[in-house]
């Protein structure tokens, strides 16, 4: 085995399957949804800066967001199970190989920050600073917070225990609320390069020694990796069929009691599997609430409306593609295919969950429009056209074909 190429065979190979579903994506009607929302809220994006009222807390949100990007840091380090075994023993002939790792996580998340950053930015010279040149300061010190961040997520990651690191991690986001907030608060810069310095002194005299006295743990590194590739691959499943995809259980003890008394009313068995998935394996709760959230914000910000109408449905048919990938849920366990239970009832208990999860965000997001909008008329039609999709859509024909397929 050659380790000094080891992290570049990795990358590559990793991006060369990535490439390949990128296409899929790309030639998909997600994809259209996105470019025609993009295209819209250009559009908009001045008016919505005039219209935006002078009370709305613009550098505090600035600060949440960052502060919450700045503290996620996805790392990752392209383990394979086998390395556990393989690997281990060539630790110490590593160093430059998790070294990349931390500098790509780095790179790839300074960038991605730095788009939202960009996007933001006529919002930003409207509402914190008319100035081209603290714009560009502001985002130098987020990446400099951003750099602290990873080599202290290295750092914890000696730190077994998954409650011992959220602790870390909540401290690391007080640090990086308070240089977020002085950032864009416009404050003298002396007090962020405060905030810098004491980062500066944490590092040195708590995360630093913190690496020479404990061990990497292998286990926590791999249980990061394949969160970051679930979080890719079930994506891109919503378009194709991708294999060993694996997936965190979250038990949501809150959800499951509100839930239970519906999933457990008739004998159907499938109804029971897919809502227990929906509620608590992987992405699909989140996705579902990411994509209510967006839509009913994006229906705030429009102020035309018709199209609110038109985000809503966007946003419905987006929420719609990611639900099917619910319907593979259960292809990598083999008891289901043991029940005597028809394909026809596992296809109907599909088709009646991602009915009702559709239908329940149509009326959530009539409410939020019934909130910000001018005229009943738009509204109505959200609630009728949603109704109409949410009840056809699962009998749609790509639908039918793709469930038939299995």
């Amino acid at each position: 085995m050659d380790i000094a190429s080891l992290w570049g065979d990795r990358v590559k190979a990793f991006w060369n399957e990535a490439i390949r579903y990128l296409r899929l994506l790309g030639n998909s009607g997600f994809m259209f949804s996105l470019y025609a929302l993009f295209l819209v809220g250009g559009s908009f994006y001045p008016s919505f800066i005039d219209w935006l009222p002078e009370a709305v807390p613009v550098s505090f949100l600035f600060a949440v967001l960052f502060t919450y990007l700045l503290t996620r840091c996805p790392l990752r380090t392209f383990l394979k199970e086998g390395d556990l075994v393989f690997l281990l023993p060539l630790e110490n002939q590593l160093k430059g190989y998790f070294h990349k790792s931390v500098m790509y996580s780095f790179i790839m998340q300074s960038f991605s920050m730095t788009i939202v950053y960009l996007l933001l930015g006529p919002l930003f010279k409207n509402r914190v600073a008319d100035d081209g040149l603290y714009l560009y300061v502001v985002l130098l010190f987020l990446l400099l917070i951003n750099l602290w961040n990873y080599v202290s997520i290295w750092a914890e990651a000696r730190i077994q225990e998954d409650a011992g690191r959220q602790k870390h991690a909540a401290a690391r986001a007080v640090l990086n609320f308070a240089a977020a907030y002085l950032l864009f608060q416009h404050a003298a810069l002396w007090f962020p390069l405060a905030v810098l310095l004491l980062m500066l002194f944490v590092y040195l005299f708590y995360y630093y020694p913190l690496l020479r006295r404990h061990l990497l743990k292998w286990e926590v590194l791999l249980k990061l990796e394949e969160k970051r590739l679930s979080v890719f691959y079930r994506f891109v499943q919503s378009f194709t069929d991708v294999p060993n995809i694996k997936g965190g259980i979250k038990r949501r003890k809150w959800l499951t009691v509100l839930t239970d008394r519906w999933l457990w009313r008739n004998t159907s068995v499938y109804r029971v599997l897919f809502g227990k998935g929906f509620i608590r394996y992987g992405e699909y709760l989140g996705m579902y609430v990411r994509l209510l959230l967006a839509g009913g914000l994006v229906m705030y910000a429009f102020p035309n409306d018709w199209f609110r109408v038109a985000a809503a449905l966007l946003f419905l048919y987006m929420t719609s593609v990611q639900l099917r990938t619910l319907w593979h849920h259960l292809d990598t366990a083999m008891w289901p295919d043991l029940y005597p239970v028809s394909l026809q009832q596992k296809q109907t208990s599909f088709q009646e969950m991602v009915k009702i999860l559709l239908l329940f965000q149509t009326v959530l997001l009539t409410i939020v429009y019934s909130l910000v909008a001018s005229s009943l008329m738009p509204g109505l039609i959200v609630l009728g056209t949603g109704g109409l999709f949410c009840w056809f859509y699962p009998v749609l024909k790509k639908d039918k074909e793709m469930i038939q397929a299995r």
